[in-house]
C-alpha cells in the first residue's frame, strides 16, 4: 500500500536553503559598497562608482547569475513537490478515513509556502545587488555579457515559476471533486500555498528590471 510522502523530505531541502539573516555567507564576490550600511552616503558612494568600476564588478555578476540559478533549481524542487501532493490526494481520498493523510498533506503545504517565500526573499535581496551593481555599470563588453547571462537565467526562473503555477493550480480541481472531505483549515492551508506561488511574480520583474539596467548601462 503505498504512503502519502511525508513532510520530513520538504524540510531537509529547505535548511539547505540560504536565508536572508545569513545573506553574507552565499553572496560570494562583493562590491566595495556592499562593505556599508544603507546610510545618507549612499548617493555620494553611487556617484563615485560611476566614474570607476568597482574591480570586483564583473566577478559579483558571476556571483549573481549563480545564485539566480539556484533560486531556479530552488523553484524546480518546490514544483516537484507540489506535483506529488497530487498523487497524494487521490491516495488520501481513496481511504475510508483520509483525515490523517489530508493533515499529513498540510504540513507539506504549509512548508512548501515558506520555501516559496524564501525564494521572494531572495530574489528581493539579488535586485538590491544588481541595483548596486548598475550604479557602477560602465560601457564594458564583458559586462554586457555577464549582464545578458544573468538576464537569461531570470527568464528560466520565470520559466520554472509558471509550470510550479501550473501544477499548484493543478490541486484545486482535486478540492473541488472531494469538497466533502476538505475541511476549511485545508483549504487555508492550500490557498496560502498558492498566493505565495504568484506572489514571486513580482520578486521576479524586480530583479529582471534590475539586471536590464545594468546590461542597458553597459552598452
Amino acid at each position: 500500500m503505498r504512503r502519502p510522502r511525508g513532510a520530513a523530505a520538504v524540510f531537509a531541502l529547505l535548511l539547505a536553503w540560504p536565508r536572508p539573516a545569513a545573506a553574507a555567507s552565499w553572496i560570494g564576490a562583493r562590491l566595495w559598497q556592499e562593505s556599508f550600511f544603507w546610510d545618507a552616503l549612499m548617493s555620494a558612494r553611487d556617484k563615485a562608482a560611476r566614474q570607476a568600476a568597482d574591480p570586483q564588478l564583473l566577478p559579483a555578476m558571476k556571483t549573481l547569475a549563480e545564485q539566480v540559478a539556484q533560486q531556479a533549481a530552488n523553484i524546480k524542487q518546490i514544483q516537484n513537490y507540489a506535483k506529488s501532493q497530487q498523487d497524494n490526494l487521490r491516495y488520501a481520498f481513496s481511504q475510508d478515513d483520509p483525515k490523517p493523510s489530508l493533515a499529513t498533506i498540510r504540513q507539506n503545504l504549509d512548508t512548501l509556502a515558506k520555501g516559496t517565500d524564501q525564494i521572494r526573499h531572495n530574489l528581493y535581496y539579488l535586485t538590491a545587488r544588481c541595483r548596486l551593481a548598475s550604479g557602477q555599470a560602465l560601457p564594458d563588453p564583458e559586462l554586457t555579457t555577464s549582464a545578458a547571462v544573468l538576464i537569461g537565467q531570470i527568464q528560466q526562473v520565470q520559466l520554472q515559476l509558471n509550470a510550479l503555477y501550473t501544477d499548484t493550480a493543478a490541486i484545486a480541481p482535486l478540492l473541488e471533486a472531494e469538497a466533502w472531505t476538505v475541511d476549511k483549515f485545508f483549504r487555508h492551508g492550500y490557498d496560502t500555498f498558492l498566493q505565495s506561488v504568484v506572489s514571486v511574480q513580482d520578486s521576479v520583474f524586480t530583479v529582471y528590471n534590475s539586471a536590464y539596467e545594468i546590461h542597458v548601462r553597459s552598452r
